[in-house]
């Protein structure tokens, strides 16, 4: 009489095993819908506003480095406590966006590459001051 109950709860767990796996992979597909709606914008509005000359400007163009090129330019996260809320914000779904899709962010900004790259100059050139 044991062998059937443990075939029964193997059978559970298994079902509930992967109900959880379907639950995550749900979970994943509606962030990633929810940071593909969002995403172009906050970025979007990052890139504008780097593209001034304020602290704000320096902290997001920091942020945008650090999603280009993590191992050259770390994530910072105090940055994020400096900036406007609103700017906080679109950088939160700007780094939940690049971990989830499959390309490259600055991919969709207009020449994205060559602002990426005038921003490490910027920057670079910030810190030999």
């Amino acid at each position: 009489m044991t062998m059937p109950n443990l075939t029964q709860r193997l059978s559970e767990r298994n079902r509930q095993a992967l109900e959880a796996m379907l639950a995550v992979e749900t979970d994943a597909k509606q962030r990633l819908a929810r940071v593909e709606k969002l995403g172009p914008t906050a970025l979007n509005r990052l890139a504008q506003v780097a593209q001034g000359d304020s602290g704000q400007s320096h902290h997001c163009r920091r942020l945008l480095l650090a999603v280009y090129n993590g191992p050259e330019w770390p994530l910072e996260l105090t940055r994020l406590r400096v900036i406007d809320r609103d700017l906080q914000d679109a950088a939160l779904v700007v780094i939940e966006w690049a971990t989830y899709t499959g390309r490259e962010l600055h991919e969709y900004l207009d020449d994205g590459d060559r602002l990426m790259q005038r921003f490490w100059m910027i920057e670079t050139h910030k810190d030999e001051d």
